[in-house]
């Protein structure tokens, strides 16, 4: 009876230890992932930061690992060493992919993005195995300068540009899904978030000064989305404020950035394999 008691302890222990393991997520990008000039997201670690307090406010045990290099793509990456060695640190259960925000469009290298993507997804399978895929969909520029003086520009618009990176993230979904080497292949539908928060709610904005990268509500956003499509969970109720007060969303635009990030994620929900 004794050694039944204590073999009973012994695999309660263990339950609970499997229940409580954290999820390990690591994340390749460059400052769209590194939250560039949000300065309290960018000091704080970015993207991965607000996406580790957010899962942790929502009972998930998460640790997060970013490797970012401003204004560099895929190709970049899977040409450092650092890549193996961060995937080789541990058996990761996420990695999420952010190329730079013009290749997977017709102003950049659309044929390069599928490439460099089936390259990522063979290298994670081989060091990581157990790794699924978040691909990070990122965001069309705001109306202005970018499409009214750009040499060569082949944007009418931003919803030109968001239907070239949708559907190139999609396809390279795809892609993956069928060559079956990850566990999973999802895409946290970013961009296409920004576009529905700039047709519902106008007045928020995700779009920083140079046009280009986001405000901190913009990362906050990429954060939640990534948060409901890794977990099928909703984003209502996470936290508006990082950072013991360095970062603080005003509590009526985190409630509406979550709404959309609950809209948004149900189209981007795709079963795990």
């Amino acid at each position: 009876m004794v050694f039944i008691r204590h073999a009973l302890v012994v695999l309660l222990i263990a339950v609970a230890s499997l229940s409580a393991r954290a999820d390990d997520i690591l994340f390749f990008g460059n400052s769209f992932t590194a939250g560039d000039t949000a300065p309290a997201v960018s000091k704080n670690g970015g993207v991965p930061a607000l996406f580790k307090e957010i899962a942790l406010a929502k009972g998930r045990q998460v640790e997060t690992l970013a490797v970012t290099v401003g204004g560099m793509d895929w190709s970049y990456h899977l040409g450092q060493p650092a890549t193996d060695k961060a995937l080789g640190l541990k058996s990761w259960t996420w990695v999420v992919l952010q190329d730079h925000s013009l290749r997977p469009t017709s102003a950049g290298n659309a044929v390069q993005f599928l490439r460099d993507g089936e390259v990522f997804s063979q290298r994670i399978a081989s060091i990581s195995p157990h790794a699924g895929i978040l691909l990070y969909e990122t965001w069309a520029r705001p109306p202005g300068e970018f499409y009214q003086k750009r040499p060569g520009n082949v944007f009418s618009g931003p919803a030109q540009m968001m239907d070239d990176l949708h559907e190139s993230y999609r396809r390279l979904r795809n892609d993956l899904a069928a060559r079956n080497l990850n566990p999973a292949v999802r895409v946290a539908l970013v961009g296409t978030a920004f576009a529905r928060v700039a047709a519902e709610y106008p007045a928020i904005n995700l779009n920083a000064v140079d046009q280009h990268h986001a405000t901190a509500e913009g990362y906050y956003l990429a954060a939640l989305v990534m948060y409901e499509t890794i977990y099928h969970d909703s984003a209502k109720g996470a936290p508006t404020s990082f950072f013991h007060g360095e970062q603080v969303f005003a509590a009526d635009v985190a409630a509406k950035l979550q709404a959309v990030a609950d809209e948004v994620a149900g189209v981007a929900f795709v079963p795990a394999k």
